[in-house]
């Protein structure tokens, strides 16, 4: 009888964990715009490009980087005239690498951190990513370190810019019946307004974080001041670019 019910559990686990892969998939295409999905990792020999603190433009292939704290400081490129250029980070405005295949196979298979987190991932984001850009910031609590930082919200960084926090808080997981219901998800992230320095932005203070970033535009800042959620903060971004570029209009 318990070989039996083992047998029955393992069958019906099986099958929980298959319905909950479809639940997924037919949610993933509904999920709202958000900030991009950090990728962890990317090979080597990849296409890619740089764009230096002098205004040159470098294309060719990656051929290594290091990392410092999880955080890139200094690249190894092969151009296209056949030549390895090496680039610190403090000389790097941008960078700028195609994912292939396995960094987005890799990257969707660690969003799998619960169900939750599978649902609310925009697998479409991942899949279809065409290049993953970094940018130059100095690094979070080292002083005057720069290092080539994940940037999350490209197509609107215009005023404010989000970056991925590595090595920073996650939610705690939960489970259930051996399944992790809940936890895993990102409750830091780099941020930097205007030309200031990253500051880090926590899920836990996010009201502080709020009146910091966006009380300089009272319309936005009067509509959620009570209860902003940091869910919703790629929102509140595209709502603050929108205001921005309307004074700036009016002013013509």
């Amino acid at each position: 009888m318990r070989i039996v019910k083992y047998r029955l559990n393992t069958v019906i686990m099986q099958k929980l964990k298959l319905s909950i892969s479809l639940l997924v998939l037919s949610l993933s295409a509904v999920v709202a715009q958000d900030f991009a999905e950090p990728f962890t990792t990317f090979i080597s020999e990849r296409e890619c490009y740089v764009i230096t603190t002098d205004g040159e433009e470098v294309y060719g292939t990656l051929r290594g980087s290091t990392e410092t704290s999880g955080f890139i400081t200094r690249l190894r490129i092969l151009d296209e005239d056949g030549n390895i250029r090496k680039f610190k980070a403090a000389n790097v405005q941008r960078f700028a690498i195609r994912p292939g295949a396995f960094a987005k196979t890799i990257t969707i298979d660690e969003q799998a951190t619960s169900i939750r987190h599978m649902i609310q991932t925009d697998h479409n984001n991942i899949l279809d990513r065409e290049w993953i850009y970094y940018d130059a910031q100095l690094m979070p609590r080292r002083k005057n370190k720069i290092a080539l930082l994940q940037l999350l919200n490209p197509g609107f960084d215009e005023f404010i810019k989000v970056y991925d926090h590595r090595n920073g808080s996650k939610s705690m997981p939960i489970s259930l019946g051996g399944i992790i219901v809940v936890g895993g998800e990102e409750r830091t992230l780099l941020v930097v307004k205007g030309d200031g320095k990253p500051v880090i932005v926590r899920k836990a203070s996010f009201k502080k974080s709020f009146v910091n970033l966006f009380s300089d535009e009272p319309e936005i800042y009067a509509s959620v001041r009570r209860n902003p959620k940091f869910k919703d903060f790629a929102g509140y971004i595209q709502a603050y670019n929108d205001l921005k570029y309307k004074r700036v209009t009016a002013q013509r």
